[in-house]
């Protein structure tokens, strides 16, 4: 693990794009990054589309906007694969620290850049390399946090990645949550941290890339580094149909993933391979993480505590009384 510098209050964001053939999402993701309360930020994206992203006029009028309010906007092609994160980020400019990897599918909320900068500025001396927020499917209604973190099967580990946590609802506690692993869609990281800690992407990964983000956590936990979840910086999940590295049907019960079996089992091996060496390193040590109530840490006198012990063993304890109530019945002595 590497020292950090520190960050300036004004931070440049470097928010980076990958698109395939999704114009009119890319439209609708652009218009939001240009409504963002925080305005300190330049656009990049990764067009590996049939037709290239500045052919489309409404796309050039946005991008034409964009630079119109001092805003620098680089596009650059890709081939499809995994590597195609590492080459986007190679294009970023050299002295831009913090890196956005946004979905062309993703519809940030205007204050989501603000938010999602919050922990950084709250844990200055954190060896913090990444942060995500929360990304809802719309029509989801909210959760309660307190009853999603008495779940064991929500916390994400790094070698057991979870999206549940911050992939489906959105949850009526603005907090801070520290977490072994991000889902992918919209995170934020420390540039320097993911170059320490191999890069962006390692070879193998099909052009589905489902273990993509779940491999560069792992490897920022395994390295030492810290990762937080802010409840407030919410990106909505438009999850368009068709585009993309993945494919989705949507239906009236909600969305069903329809990419190839074949390339997501390649990439859990892939993933596999990651845990296996990080685990012969001695890397994979649980850590207690925390939970911060951003009404505290705003008034400068914050409390962390655990994330929710009694709930993640009342889980456990559930699970065991499951079990044994079926060994029961298996044997015959409780019908």
């Amino acid at each position: 693990m590497i020292k950090l510098r520190p960050l300036s209050p004004d931070e440049k964001i470097a928010v980076a794009v990958p698109t395939r053939n999704r114009p009119a999402y890319l439209s609708i993701l652009i218009s939001c990054i240009l409504n963002q309360t925080y305005t300190n930020w330049m656009l990049l994206i990764n067009d590996q589309s049939d037709t290239p992203v500045d052919r489309d006029h409404a796309l050039r009028d946005l991008f034409d906007l964009a630079r119109r309010t001092g805003h620098d906007v680089r596009i650059i092609r890709t081939d499809k694969g995994a590597e195609r994160h590492q080459s986007a980020m190679e294009a970023v400019p050299e002295d831009i620290e913090l890196i956005l990897r946004i979905d062309d599918d993703m519809f940030p909320e205007p204050v989501f850049l603000e938010n999602v900068l919050k922990p950084f500025r709250f844990f200055p001396s954190e060896p913090l390399a990444a942060v995500g927020g929360l990304h809802p499917e719309p029509g989801n209604g909210p959760r309660d946090l307190d009853i999603a973190l008495g779940d064991p099967e929500w916390i994400p580990r790094f070698d057991k990645p979870d999206w549940r946590l911050q992939g489906h609802f959105y949850y009526n506690a603005p907090e801070i949550l520290e977490a072994e692993s991000l889902g992918g869609g919209a995170i934020l990281y420390r540039r320097s941290a993911v170059e320490d800690a191999g890069g962006w992407a390692v070879p193998g990964y099909s052009d589905v890339a489902f273990r993509e983000e779940s491999d560069l956590c792992a490897r920022l936990y395994a390295g030492g580094y810290t990762m937080m979840v802010s409840t407030e910086a919410i990106v909505w999940h438009l999850l368009a149909p068709t585009g993309g590295a993945r494919k989705y049907l949507k239906t009236g019960k909600g969305n069903i993933m329809i990419s190839d079996k074949g390339d997501m089992e390649s990439d859990e091996r892939v993933f596999a391979e990651t845990l296996r060496g990080i685990s012969e390193e001695g890397n994979s040590s649980p850590r207690g993480l925390r939970r911060y109530k951003l009404s505290e840490l705003e008034s400068g006198i914050y409390k962390p505590a655990g994330l929710n012990p009694t709930g993640r063993t009342l889980g456990i304890v559930k699970r065991l009384m499951r079990k044994y109530k079926a060994f029961r019945r298996h044997i015959g002595t409780d019908r």
